[in-house]
């Protein structure tokens, strides 16, 4: 980890991130839902003993699945559940740290090397003070993992108040209560957006079976009106209005939202 200082997948006891293993690609992919799944899973694989029988374990899960995949291309594997007793966090249930040290991952579909060797995009492509306001403001798995693998959010957030604060912002504020109280609450968005797309949609993607796409909001078309200076983030929230009307009150929510936030940070304490 010298490349990478903070572990994005697995950075502390509260939380941590399992969209790569698929976690997220279920067209129903709410909390309730994957929280149900994750308690399958672990009760299922961990009833089996300390040496399951992997190919008993996998028509058995097999059978417990009652929705469809977002993109079939995507693997969502079959091991992953909540790695601790507290069900605070998401991994793969094949992990060394399971097994007295004996690495079952070579079991999985991707195999050891893959599964321990990938590292996702937000690891490279958000600074290390973007993934330190993540990694502090949210202790939550369902809602880290929607905001850790979403880099435009997170990117446009720090972009908008550093441009109206006229500084960068500095790690060690997010250490305050008031700071991370207000970017937890416009993280929250991404977990109850009221104008979210009800279908095949995750973030600014959307799904067609066996292939995904970038999703595209036609402002000029629809409404003869330039895109929104929060296409972005709309986008990144799976966006889909049915008027100007609902545009409008939508950049008033985030408004809300980043205002919030640069007040906070003003804020300084004595």
């Amino acid at each position: 980890m010298e490349k990478y200082p903070i572990y994005l997948c697995q950075p502390d006891e509260n939380k941590s991130c399992g969209a790569c293993c698929g976690l997220y690609n279920w067209e129903e992919h709410s909390r309730n839902t994957l929280a149900a799944l994750l308690k399958r899973n672990t009760s299922l694989f961990f009833s089996l003993g300390e040496n399951p029988d992997i190919g008993l374990y996998r028509k058995l899960q097999r059978k417990t699945i009652e929705q469809q995949k977002l993109c079939d291309t995507i693997y969502n594997c079959e091991f992953l559940g909540f790695i601790n007793k507290e069900q605070t966090r998401v991994g793969c249930m094949l992990h060394p740290s399971l097994h007295q040290g004996h690495d079952m991952r070579d079991c999985s579909f991707y195999g050891t090397e893959m599964c321990a060797g990938h590292f996702c995009l937000s690891y490279s492509y958000l600074s290390y003070v973007e993934q330190t306001a993540v990694v502090a403001t949210l202790n939550d798995w369902y809602l880290y993992g929607l905001v850790i693998t979403d880099i435009d959010f997170v990117k446009e957030f720090f972009t908008i108040v550093q441009n109206r604060l006229g500084d960068c912002l500095k790690p060690e504020r997010f250490a305050e209560s008031e700071i991370k109280n207000a970017f937890e609450k416009y993280c929250a968005l991404k977990a109850g957006w009221q104008f979210s797309s009800a279908k095949n949609r995750l973030g600014k993607y959307y799904f067609s079976r066996a292939e995904y796409h970038l999703a595209r909001i036609e402002y000029e078309k629809n409404w003869k009106i330039k895109p929104s200076h929060f296409d972005k983030i709309f986008l990144s929230l799976a966006s889909e209005f049915a008027s100007e009307a609902e545009i409008t009150a939508a950049e008033r929510i985030i408004e809300e939202k980043l205002n919030a936030f640069v007040t906070a940070y003003q804020a300084r304490k004595p």
